[in-house]
């Protein structure tokens, strides 16, 4: 009988404790747009990719240079802020905050779950208009 307890209160506690130690849906999205921006400082653009949503063996390469180029003319991205985080399902927004050649850009990044890991387009950590 304690044997059939103690199983049964390690089938009860180990999914208690998994979900306790994963990371919130906030806490991982800010890892990905921080993780990314590393990456893109680091001009480590092949990790880059690793962050970006609809990313092929086809297309791989010309992003790659793109993010090279951009990170030639523009420098590095400095996250200043990240909030606002809307999560519903596998797709989410946050409202981010960075600096890019020493001017302040505030956009809506859009955001994927794919594979358990969160995505987003990498053009909307960058300025428009």
């Amino acid at each position: 009988m304690k044997k059939l307890v103690l199983v049964l209160a390690l089938l009860v506690a180990i999914p208690v404790m998994l979900v306790g130690c994963s990371k919130s849906n906030s806490a991982s999205i800010k890892d990905s747009i921080n993780g990314f921006t590393a990456a893109y400082n680091a001009e480590d653009f092949d990790k880059c990719t690793d962050y970006l949503v609809g990313i092929t063996d086809a297309t791989k390469d010309a992003v790659k240079e793109s993010l090279r180029l951009g990170h030639q003319l523009g420098g590095d991205i400095t996250v200043d802020n990240i909030e606002d985080i809307s999560v519903d399902g596998s797709s989410a927004t946050a409202k981010v905050t960075v600096t890019v050649m020493g001017q302040s850009f505030t956009n809506v990044v859009n955001l994927n779950k794919v594979d358990g890991k969160w995505q987003f387009q990498g053009g909307d950590l960058f300025p428009t208009g």
